[in-house]
């Protein structure tokens, strides 16, 4: 293995290490469970029109908006789902949920949904299609390891040419099944080259519908909108006759 796959590989389990210890790791799949489950409910290709593409961008402006409220304690957030973790920061450049801790930048990507739990790890690295943040990520940490992957099936042809730095950039992948909600998450190490990552590692994986999930996990503040009766208008009509005679 080159060196810069030893390197990229030891920092990737040290990051998880903290990660888990943490309590963070729980607390992505915790949101993920709750985020995904929502928004599978609610999809609706044939009657609403919903696609694959819409599918995403909602799981993902969901999960973004509820990280920042549960790492803030927000009241629109259940107590019991808020987040208590020393050191850890969360915050939203150029619009890219990202999380700090222990000097690791993490950033989020959903699997495409028609990979379900199966990620393509072989897919072609054009990080350029994606945000300007995974594509410095994945830049810096090419720069960092002095490194870019090969071809599939293929090994450097020289040995490293210097000593691999320290990896600080990571990614947060996650998916789920397309009709059931039973979610995975792993943590990568991007980079430049032929595929687009030098290092994952599984974080979760679920084994059966989290009936937690199914529940309301947001406060109680009465029906939700489409359980709200229809409001009834309010008209008046004049009566022609005595205004004419007014």
């Amino acid at each position: 293995m080159d060196l810069a796959e030893v390197a990229a590989r030891d920092a990737l389990n040290a990051a998880v290490d903290t990660c888990s210890r943490s309590g963070l790791v729980d607390a992505w799949r915790r949101l993920v469970q709750d985020v995904y489950a929502s928004n599978l409910d609610r999809y609706e290709p044939d009657e609403l029109g919903d696609t694959v593409m819409s599918f995403g961008i909602q799981c993902y402006e969901n999960l973004k908006t509820r990280a920042v409220r549960r790492f803030r304690h927000d009241d629109l957030e259940i107590p019991e789902t808020h987040w208590d973790i020393d050191g850890l920061r969360v915050w939203t450049p150029r619009n890219v949920l990202t999380f700090n801790l222990g000097g690791a930048r993490v950033v989020t990507m959903k699997v495409p949904f028609i990979e379900g739990r199966s990620p393509n790890w072989q897919r072609s690295a054009d990080w350029e299609q994606y945000s300007q943040i995974r594509l410095a990520i994945a830049t810096e940490n090419s720069r960092v390891l002095q490194y870019r992957t090969p071809p599939v099936g293929a090994s450097p042809m020289f040995p490293h040419p210097g000593s691999p730095g320290a990896v600080r950039n990571y990614m947060l992948l996650w998916a789920g099944e397309p009709d059931v909600v039973l979610t995975a998450g792993w943590l990568g190490v991007p980079t430049l080259g032929d595929t687009p990552f030098v290092a994952q590692t599984s974080l979760w994986w679920d084994d059966d519908p989290d009936i937690r999930v199914a529940q309301k996990t947001t406060p109680d503040r009465g029906p939700s909108f489409n359980e709200r009766p229809v409001a009834k208008p309010q008209v008046s009509l004049k009566d022609q006759h005595q205004e004419g005679q007014a």
